[in-house]
């Protein structure tokens, strides 16, 4: 079977990420033989090897790396970056996963996978692509996580999210999502945010609240103190 052959071979399974054993099973060889394959195709320029025994066709989008690990999804500013919400060009693809692991380097592009725990872990869906699919945050579950841990998305640019895409939000989703991840902060960004929209949830949250201030964004400490929604202004935009 020729190089190319195999390629498609392994589109046609949907193999975007495979092993050496995949590989195997796929062109009915031996594992020996398998491993020959690999080394010709890598020296062809055909396939990268992005971790010990996994690897990927070149050219692949960096988006279906997010299957290198089960069960997780694309979030923050990338899945803004997918649903072409945001001008910035993310370098750094962002994953949310159930498990720990390690940061990859992929080309030109670096693979944060970001812990969450299970209860946490939800609203997401399937994607097909040109070459696979990927699992990737519903927008409302993007912009909640983004909100949860700014430090992957600046609140600014999820504010800019939340005016672009605010007649696709289902707004009811948005609040029972934001409520699900059982975080006081996160209610206080966006009830504070919706605001500024001239949508105020206030008295659906409010018995969800503290009173503890928290920071808008994860910057500074410095800023004014907004009383309804116990947030410190520390960013304006």
């Amino acid at each position: 079977m020729k190089a190319l052959e195999i390629i498609k071979e392994l589109e046609k399974f949907q193999k975007v990420i495979f092993s050496i054993n995949d590989l195997a099973k796929i062109i009915k060889k031996s594992r020996k033989y398998s491993s020959l394959v690999l080394y010709r195709l890598k020296k062809k320029g055909l396939i990268i090897e992005i971790e010990r025994n996994k690897y990927v066709p070149k050219d692949m989008s960096p988006y279906v790396l997010s299957n290198l690990i089960y069960p997780s999804y694309l979030s923050f500013l990338t899945a803004f970056s997918y649903y072409n919400l945001t001008a910035q060009i993310p370098k750094q693809i962002q994953i949310v996963s159930l498990k720990s692991k390690k940061e990859i380097e992929f080309e030109n592009y670096k693979l944060k996978f970001v812990k969450f725990k299970p209860n946490r872990f939800f609203g997401y869906k399937r994607e097909k692509m040109a070459h696979g699919f990927i699992f990737i945050a519903e927008l409302e579950k993007a912009i909640i996580d983004s909100l949860f841990l700014p430090k992957y998305c600046p609140i600014d640019e999820t504010f800019n999210v939340l005016n672009e895409a605010i007649k696709n939000i289902n707004l009811e989703k948005l609040i029972d999502y934001a409520l699900k991840m059982k975080s006081k902060v996160v209610l206080k960004r966006l009830g504070y945010l919706l605001e500024k929209k001239n949508i105020n949830i206030y008295n659906k949250i409010k018995d969800k609240l503290n009173k503890k201030y928290d920071n808008l964004d994860i910057l500074s400490n410095k800023g004014k103190k907004n009383k309804k929604w116990r947030i410190i202004i520390n960013r304006t935009f």
